[in-house]
């Protein structure tokens, strides 16, 4: 670490100083917040310049400020008959230029008149029909935070609500939800989960394919949703995919623990406008392991991934775009180089081969009727495919294969949504989605019982349809009061289970500076479809039926209240209550355990098959929230959130448990500070601390003496989750150092996390040799650093 450090000093240390000013451009497009249209003659002025600077919108509502000094910038922009916005901590760099997509909210004119303030709300969701439990994040927020390795996942666990499942993995908990309920949305379409190494039906992952590189502002939700997101109960992931510049190429290049990056974009006719942006990462841990850096396994990951998009407009025909992300990996597990501080993914005397792939691409085309209705077309196409097995290696290290696991899903989306913005008070959103899930699999594991192989999937190209659909209206009857209600429609056709939800939000400003929110809504999702395909083994006829083929959808209500309050300028402070009552769960139908899909979601080794189920659990999640934000001003922000909540289910045996989510509080403090150094400012030195506090997890102790006679751990089910695990403590560092030149821009970093090496629990394991119990550990002390150029 020490090393690192010393690098990292001696290169800022021999950067030449330059007294000249770098400059760049500026320039975006102003569009109207509800029907997405130009808004033409709206004025763009930059702010805390001096000298004045400014632009005005051309008929396509484009804008253009020349000659804008490298550093943070701030712009304002106005236009009549539209409440003012101001976007600020615009990150200029010589070597890229800065692109926006402005949006302004038209405004409602009664004789009860507020006040909007200019700076406005800099969390808003990009979704004008989100009442609460909605955020707004950028690419520079994912690469800001200390620990969050560039990564959507880990960077929103900073947030009050979410936590973290452990240290290997980025799944995520909201107020006590599965991971499973967490809905991955891209360009407006639901996609597979975007990690790499990933079992089949789960949300997350080791390692994102998510590239920040090319996220544009996005979208993050965590209870009460809008009416337009269906088939998950916990929260929304709505990600957009930035354009290409469409007048200059530019280029980047990465290096870090992500992987070595390269990126492109550009015009593809600076006559139309259309762009092409695309992003490649390839990388092996083997040489961090060559370091003497371990991540707790005894393997060396190698991926890759990609991610692109294609703009074109058109002056008739509307706007095409093409998008796609896609990635391949593989992982070996290997006995023979199991280390004791290793985490026990495998059994004493086993090889795991694990390879799995994703993809996703589509089609959009975008077209307006008139200034005030747009509809909006949908193609695409998404896989998932997981290869795995495992061998048991005999005394004399022969390979016997123990099981194997060969799995492909696909999905088939078509859809179509229209928006029709009334006038100023009443905005129409409706929208039908049509969804064909194809899977093939076969799952196969050895049974020393039947002294043969026992199929647990047997699956050959069977095809389901998924179709939803759903109407949502917003109603501003003044700037005072927002009210939204919808309606979301699904139906599963494989067994025809289906349902109608009702989706109610209200938002009344206090003051200038205050808001109160109430939203309401129910949601449901269906299980993994691996679930609806699994083979229950029946011995006396040899056969096999699909026990789980006529489960239903999971379901649950919502209930949020929110409270927002713009301390000063730059301040914020918000509460949050919520309740949330789950049904409907799969249990067991044959035992009276405390099995329940409510836990199912977050352990290492992925998603359990369980067979035989039946929709007869219940669950509650409640807590409260507290969030007191400094937004980035005059060198420095800081972050600090809370959540207090509790989080319990029902199993078949109608005991009350603790989910295994159920930590009990969670807490973040997050800072940075950031100086321009050098005559000219050009050069930028930034520190950002995160400390993060969290209830230890959950789990069911292990049986000591029964798992020795079974050779086996066997887990007191009567105690489920009744054990806790220490709270979990980490503190995360990272210095930053930005260079600008002439036509590049540099960026070298090193983070430091879990700087201070605290011990936290993941769990314990039994250990079949030593016939005892051994805890394994979350993630140690772990240095890394990264190098960026953009030209």
């Amino acid at each position: 670490m020490k090393r690192l450090f010393s690098i990292f000093i001696s290169i800022c240390c021999i950067v030449h100083a330059s007294a000249q000013t770098y400059t760049q451009t500026i320039r975006g497009k102003v569009i109207d917040a509800d029907s997405k249209s130009e808004i033409v003659g709206a004025n763009v002025v930059l702010l805390n310049s001096d000298s004045l600077t400014g632009a005005v919108t051309d008929v396509n509502g484009n804008f253009r400020l020349e000659k804008i000094p490298v550093g943070r910038r701030a712009v304002k922009i106005t236009s009549i008959g539209y409440n003012p916005a101001v976007m600020g901590n615009i990150i200029v760099t010589s070597g890229k230029e800065v692109v926006l997509t402005v949006e302004l909210q038209e405004k409602v004119y009664t004789s009860d008149v507020v006040e909007v303030t200019a700076s406005g709300d800099k969390t808003k969701a990009n979704n004008d029909m989100t009442t609460v439990s909605a955020r707004n994040f950028n690419a520079e927020e994912t690469g800001r935070y200390a620990g969050s390795r560039g990564d959507p996942s880990k960077m929103v666990a900073n947030y009050a609500g979410v936590s973290s499942g452990n240290d290997a993995r980025n799944d995520i908990i909201v107020r006590g939800n599965s991971p499973l309920g967490v809905l991955w949305r891209l360009e407006g379409v639901d996609i597979p989960n975007p990690n790499h190494f990933s079992a089949q039906g789960a949300t997350g992952g080791p390692i994102s394919m998510l590239n920040n590189n090319v996220l544009g502002n996005s979208d993050f939700l965590t209870g009460a949703f809008p009416a337009e997101y269906g088939n998950k109960t916990a929260a929304v992931f709505d990600l957009k995919l930035r354009n290409g510049n469409n007048e200059k190429s530019e280029f980047t290049g990465q290096l870090g623990i992500n992987g070595i990056e390269l990126g492109a974009e550009g015009p593809i006719s600076k006559k139309d406008g259309s762009s092409y942006l695309v992003n490649y990462r390839y990388s092996t841990l083997e040489v961090f392991n060559k370091l003497g850096i371990r991540f707790g396994v005894s393997a060396s990951p190698e991926y890759q991934d990609i991610s692109y998009k294609v703009n074109v407009p058109t002056k008739k025909a509307g706007v095409f775009q093409v998008w796609g992300i896609g990635g391949i990996g593989k992982l070996k597990l290997l006995d023979s180089q199991l280390k004791a501080s290793d985490w026990s993914y495998i059994s004493k005397g086993q090889d795991l081969i694990f390879k799995s792939s994703m993809g996703a691409a589509g089609l959009t085309h975008l077209y307006f009727f008139n200034p005030k209705v747009s509809g909006k077309l949908s193609l695409s196409v998404s896989a998932t495919d997981l290869d795995a097995y495992i061998d048991t290696l005999s005394p004399g290290r022969v390979a016997f294969r123990d099981q194997k696991n060969k799995s492909t899903e696909a999905n088939f989306i078509a859809n179509y949504t229209v928006t029709d913005k009334i006038n100023s008070r009443h905005l129409m959103k409706i929208g039908a989605t049509y969804q064909t899930i194809y899977f093939n699999a076969y799952a196969f594991k050895y049974s020393t019982v039947y002294s043969r192989y026992i199929y647990d999937l047997n699956v050959k190209r069977s095809t389901a349809g998924l179709v939803q659909s759903f109407i949502h209206w917003q109603f501003r009857p003044s700037e005072r009061l927002m009210l939204n209600a919808g309606i979301h429609y699904q139906i599963f056709l494989l067994n025809k289970t289906w349902a109608l939800e009702p989706r109610l939000g209200m938002r009344f400003k206090l003051s200038e500076k205050q808001s109160l929110s109430l939203a309401y809504g129910m949601h449901s999702q269906m299980q993994p479809t691996i679930y609806y395909f699994y083979d229950t083994y029946i011995p006396a006829t040899d056969t096999y039926y699909k026990s789980n083929r006529k489960l239903d959808l999971s379901r649950s209500q919502h209930a949020v209240l929110e409270y927002d309050f713009n301390l000063l300028k730059d301040f914020r402070f918000k509460f949050e209550t919520y309740y949330q009552y789950l049904y409907n769960i799969p249990v067991q139908q044959n035992w009276n355990s405390s099995f329940s899909m409510i836990n199912v979601g977050n352990a290492l080794e992925g998603i359990p098959l369980v067979d035989t189920l039946t929709n007869k659990g219940t669950g509650q999640n409640y807590g409260v929230e507290f969030t007191i934000e400094k937004f980035f001003s005059k060198h420095y922000y800081f972050l600090l959130t809370s959540s207090i909540y509790d989080s319990q289910y029902k199993g078949k045996n109608g005991v009350t448990h603790s989910t295994s989510y159920n930590g009990g509080y969670v807490a973040n403090a997050l800072a940075g500070y950031e100086l321009a150094i050098g005559q000219s400012k050009n050069r930028t030195l930034s520190l950002d601390l995160k400390y993060t506090l969290a209830g230890g997890n959950r789990y069911t102790p292990i049986d000591l003496e029964r798992s020795k006679l079974a050779g086996k751990a066997i887990y007191d089910d009567d105690l489920a989750f009744t054990k806790k695990y220490s709270d979990y403590s980490r503190f995360d560092v990272k210095i930053s150092f930005k260079i600008n030149r002439k036509k590049t821009s540099q960026s070298l970093f090193v983070v430091v996390e879990n700087i201070f090496d605290t011990p936290n629990i993941l769990r314990e394991s039994y250990n079949e040799q030593t016939q005892s119990i051994q805890k394994e550990y979350q993630l140690g002390l772990f240095p890394y650093a990264g190098y960026r150029i953009e030209f």
